[in-house]
């Protein structure tokens, strides 16, 4: 039996149940709208801790150096993307220490900056409250305790550690 295109199209209308958008309109969503601004990071970031850039190099330095004492190299890090990964945090890092990737690290936390945030901050190092605030809109939320001279400050301080590592 052979059925035209539009046959088809007006069966599965029929027994399909497909809505048009004007049905749909005025439904509201179950999914919640993800938006960085007000940190709402969505599901897969609910129970996940976020890295600078120096952390992240931390971490693939020292999976290298246990793969050099064992003797051996696994599969983690014979990956492009390892190496990419690798490649692009040396070169935005620079040479930052782990000594000094805690430090900010403490400074973020004890200044009561979401994990997310922080990382932002600290990979992008803006200079000033009103960079970082346009950087991390979040951080000029009105219900927020933070005050221009309190992120100053931690901005400050952020600098001075990278200026005497």
């Amino acid at each position: 039996v052979s059925t035209s295109v539009g046959d088809a199209r007006l069966r599965l209308t029929r027994n399909e149940g497909i809505m048009s958008a004007a049905s749909c309109v005025g439904r509201k969503s179950a999914v919640e709208e993800e938006d960085a601004s007000e940190l709402r990071l969505g599901a897969d970031f609910a129970d996940a801790h976020c890295l600078s850039m120096a952390e992240v190099k931390i971490v693939q330095t020292s999976k290298l150096e246990d793969d050099a004492e064992r003797g051996e190299e696994t599969s983690t890090t014979r990956t492009r993307v390892f190496e990419k990964t690798k490649a692009y945090c040396e070169r935005f890092t620079g040479s930052t220490s782990a000594a000094a990737a805690q430090t900010i690290r403490n400074l973020l936390q004890d200044a009561g900056l979401h994990d997310f945030e922080g990382a932002v901050i600290s990979n992008l190092k803006p200079v000033d409250f009103d960079e970082a605030k346009t950087l991390v809109p979040s951080l000029d939320v009105e219900d927020r305790e933070f005050t221009e001279e309190s992120i100053q400050a931690m901005l400050d301080e952020m600098a001075n550690v990278r200026k005497f590592e």
